[in-house]
């Protein structure tokens, strides 16, 4: 018996290796054309660096991932961001017309939620009072009382001639709405279209993530979606911090965004629609008008990185930030840094209870980054931040749909608004600043967890 062990042990020991040898050749073939892909497509430098070492540990897993699943960005995409040093808001005006084509918004009040609680009673109060158009365009929409309140106002208006437009992410409501659930609206007079279809094919990770409501002349945007756990009627992670802006004017801006999505899933409704409302370009911008920042459905031109790269580069005393993720790119990290460092008195929230604990693992290792140089971090502890605002020098603020991550600022379909508003920054400070009160600070964690930290930041731009 241990004879025939032996010499089935050497005959293996001859003959397998060239029954290997097939597959290693193989194996490295395939490595190489993705390595030769990685390397030549126009893409960030970290997400180049991140594909390369998956290649590395897992040739034919990380070979499939990089050929198959992710995401191309082009270098227009790619670049630093402007230094702003003077006249911030003309400047991010002029960025986002040029990058965008749509022009600033001529907002003549502006009105801050800092729960989702205070932004249902507006809504549902202008909801009710719309008379020419109700226009949604949200990444998860869930069926319970808040949506199920929202419907009744949409049915009742769709009834009397109001145009009423339903837009969402096939992704985002995968498990919160049945499939059929756009010609459910059709039957009831609510014109729907699904964004982004889920598809095994290179888009698969390009969502639509924004969040916009376009009542008349009015406009909501920023991180809330329309499902129960925004607005406290379901407790998820305990409570449920988010923020949003009502905007009241001249909304021909955020129409041409809209319009743009909703052409693209329906063109026939172009010729259905009367005329296609322009944007307001040229219009000087002033304190009382707000800028678009939005990307286009394209990935060449990533606006939201730029803006945010330049109202950290040029924050002259303070910069406060809300974000449930983090994974920066060099140069907002550096303008971020560079600012805390010159002597700005830079402070981050997250949340201290995850909605995703992997994602929160790296959350944690870039503020830990961050905090060498000097940038404040600390949990939101009553429950889960979901709040994506940004206010600079008691006079910028930025509420919006982006996280701080890769995959809301170089993949997704994002929107918000920056204005140079000293009441709308004052009402986000002033929220910044009582969660930072009631915030804690990021606990020491041991050595091995720090390199368990940096590993997952090499391949954070594959997230």
């Amino acid at each position: 018996m241990a004879t025939a062990v032996a010499i089935c042990g050497v005959i293996l020991s001859v003959r397998l290796p060239r029954l290997l040898a097939p597959v290693a050749l193989a194996e490295r073939a395939f490595s190489f054309v993705a390595a030769i892909v990685v390397l030549t497509i126009r893409d960030l430098p970290e997400r180049k660096i991140a594909k390369l070492t998956l290649l590395c540990f897992l040739p034919w897993v990380g070979a499939c991932v990089v050929l198959w699943f992710t995401e191309r960005i082009p270098v227009a995409a790619c670049g630093n961001g402007e230094r702003c040093r003077t006249g911030l808001f003309a400047r991010v005006a002029a960025l986002a017309s040029r990058m965008s084509g749509i022009g600033p918004v001529r907002a003549e009040t502006m009105a801050y939620f800092p729960v989702g609680e205070e932004m249902r009673r507006a809504l549902i109060s202008d909801l009710k009072q719309a008379k020419t158009r109700i226009w949604l365009e949200y990444y998860i929409i869930a069926q319970g009382k808040f949506w199920n309140e929202i419907l009744a106002i949409l049915e009742e208006k769709a009834r009397d001639g109001t145009d009423v437009r339903l837009l969402y992410d096939d992704f985002g409501c995968s498990f919160s709405l049945p499939r059929k659930y756009a010609s459910e609206m059709e039957k009831r007079g609510i014109r729907t279209a699904v964004s982004r279809r889920i598809r095994f094919s290179r888009g698969v990770t390009r969502r639509d993530h924004r969040k916009l409501c376009l009542i008349d002349d009015v406009c909501y945007t920023g991180g809330i979606n329309l499902a129960d756990e925004y607005v406290g009627e379901l407790i998820r992670f305990g409570h449920w911090k988010d923020s949003a802006v009502r905007l009241k004017g001249d909304m021909a801006a955020f129409e041409t965004l809209y319009l743009r999505t909703w052409y693209a899933l329906r063109p026939s409704d172009r010729e259905k629609d009367k005329a296609f409302p322009a944007a307001a370009r040229g219009t000087p911008p002033d304190a009382a008008s707000a800028a678009v920042i939005s990307d286009p459905s394209s990935l060449s031109e990533r606006l939201g990185v730029k803006v945010l790269t330049a109202i950290a580069a040029s924050a002259e005393s303070s910069l406060y930030l809300f974000t449930p993720y983090l994974s920066l790119p060099n140069a907002l990290a550096e303008a971020i840094a560079g600012a805390a460092l010159s002597g700005v008195d830079v402070r981050l929230m997250i949340p201290h209870i995850p909605d995703k604990r992997a994602v929160f693992f790296l959350t944690r290792a870039y503020c830990r980054e961050l905090q060498r140089a000097g940038v404040k971090v600390r949990e939101y502890t009553a429950g889960f931040l979901h709040a994506k605002s940004v206010v600079a020098d008691g006079k910028y603020a930025l509420v919006s749909s982006y996280n701080l991550d890769f995959r809301s600022l170089y993949v997704q379909a994002e929107c918000g608004v920056f204005a140079e508003s000293a009441p709308l920054a004052a009402s986000l400070e002033q929220d910044f600043l009582s969660c930072w009160e009631q915030g804690t600070e990021l606990k020491k964690v041991s050595l091995f967890r720090r390199f368990l930290g940096r590993l997952c930041m090499l391949f954070a731009p594959l997230t």
